[in-house]
């Protein structure tokens, strides 16, 4: 029997939120697949100031002042007014309501038509893509602390055909585009972000939202985001999610790995058994390696937090993991050392991964870098000169079995010009999970779904959750 654990979303004192919509989780069995209807998945859009909507067709509006008649083809306004909402109902030239009224208010179609979507006319000057974005479903917006957060209730599997719409090209081959799905829907159940109306006491608030429409979770750009190909994946494998010893895995996914994953315990600390390291085909791809160079007051700007001196000298990687990508970071100025974790490091400078080595250049002193193991160096083994992985180099004379356990210096003649960090890396995301590149290669070479998933996901299983 599945056991089913449901969360419930309310609008005033003891409004129900419309259709039914469940979060799912442990003890799943294929063969006894839910068979109610699809959850509902709460997303956050955006915080801002205001926000006016329009609809497309007939919707209502409730909170615990009552409810309000929302006509096809209307618009609301709301801002925020110490701890309430002011709300202004238009349609066309006429007004139709305006006061204020509790948060939250939940905007629904006033039937599930199946077409009815809104429209954020104006998201505020803070989030400027949301203007213009269509959504499906209900409209849910609360006060917090003086702004405004908007958020999206919607069928789950509506909502992937948008997600991964974003997450990956739609012209990779289909298994590609359903192994995303099914990491996508995954990781939804998994942040607990689905609900149905089977508790109607529990009070709405931001916190009630775990998942956002941003790259912090999955991308999520509402209907004019919805590729046809993309759509037939999510119908394909609808339901469908990963499971390890009975839960929804976390089923982290990134862009590149570009040529091998690395445990969540190098990234974020901890041991996850269904998501080792492993090496993925090879591929080409824009991520496969890459270059960014700051100058030394940028860098000083960007790591001014963190500084124990008044300039940068050297910056070196700390305890690579399975991959080589750096676990954290030692900003050494003068004779003092600040080390940041990894993931925090690649934030402040916008990497796009923290498997890289680092050379300090410029200012007339002698160039220093700090190779990654992980990388490879060109060396001569007296037949020709080959590329071999740092770490399986040794060092001559040298009671030490391999060159560079936690990467290597290297010392090079000076340059003149402005002091500049140059970073060389490769790969595009944390590196924990499904690599979307390495799962179009798979796919490109006639892999289906299934295998790439566990390939990357070993010892989790397929289930039929709905």
């Amino acid at each position: 029997m599945r056991k089913v654990v449901t969360i419930g979303v309310v609008v005033g004192l003891t409004v129900a939120l419309g259709s039914q919509f469940c979060l799912h989780m442990a003890n799943a069995q294929p063969e006894n697949a839910y068979s109610g209807p699809q959850p509902k998945v709460l997303v956050g859009l955006a915080r801002s100031a205001f926000v006016s909507l329009g609809f497309s067709e007939k919707y209502e509006l409730v909170s615990a002042q009552g409810k309000h008649e929302v006509p096809a083809q209307s618009s609301i306004s709301l801002g925020s007014g110490h701890g309430k909402l002011r709300l202004t109902l238009s349609s066309g030239t006429a007004v139709l309501y305006e006061g204020e009224v509790s948060s939250p208010v939940f905007i629904a179609p006033s039937c599930e038509s199946g077409t009815a979507y809104f429209t954020v006319l104006n998201g505020g000057n803070s989030n400027p893509g949301l203007s213009g974005q269509e959504f499906r479903g209900s409209a849910l917006i609360m006060e917090d602390n003086g702004s405004l957060v908007v958020a999206n209730l919607l069928d789950v599997e509506k909502y992937l055909w948008s997600v991964v719409s974003c997450e990956v090209p739609c012209g990779w081959a289909r298994d590609a585009l359903k192994a995303q799905a099914v990491v996508s829907r995954t990781y939804a159940v998994h942040k607990g972000g689905l609900y149905n109306d089977a508790n109607r006491s529990a009070a709405t608030t931001v916190g009630d939202i775990k998942l956002w429409a941003s790259e912090a979770h999955q991308v999520y750009r509402g209907k004019a985001h919805e590729d046809p190909r993309a759509v037939e994946a999510c119908n394909e494998t609808r339901g469908r999610i990963l499971v390890y010893e009975g839960s929804p895995a976390a089923a982290y996914f990134h862009a590149d790995a570009a040529g091998m994953t690395e445990s969540p315990r190098f990234v974020w600390g901890g041991d996850i058994p269904y998501l080792p390291g492993v090496e993925e085909a090879p591929h080409e791809s824009p991520h496969t390696g890459w270059e960014a160079c700051f100058d030394i007051e940028t860098l000083r700007g960007k790591l001014e937090g963190f500084l124990q001196g008044s300039g940068i000298d050297m910056i070196t990687g700390r305890e690579p993991g399975t991959s080589g990508r750096w676990f954290a970071v030692n900003i050494r100025s003068g004779n003092k050392d600040a080390i940041l974790k990894g993931s925090e490091f690649r934030s402040l400078l916008e990497l796009k991964s923290v498997w890289f080595s680092v050379f300090r250049r410029g200012g007339g002193r002698e160039t220093l870098g700090h190779l990654n193991p992980g990388h490879e160096v060109y060396v001569d083994n007296g037949t020709g000169v080959q590329a071999i992985p740092l770490r399986q180099c040794k060092m001559l004379n040298s009671g030490r079995t391999h060159l560079a356990v936690n990467g290597a210096a290297v010392i090079a003649p000076g340059e003149s010009g402005a002091v500049r960090f140059l970073f060389q890396g490769r790969g595009w995301g944390h590196g924990v999970g499904l690599s979307q590149w390495g799962a179009k290669a798979m796919a490109d070479e006639g892999a289906g779904f299934e295998e790439i998933l566990m390939h990357y996901y070993p010892a989790t299983a397929i289930e039929i959750w709905w």
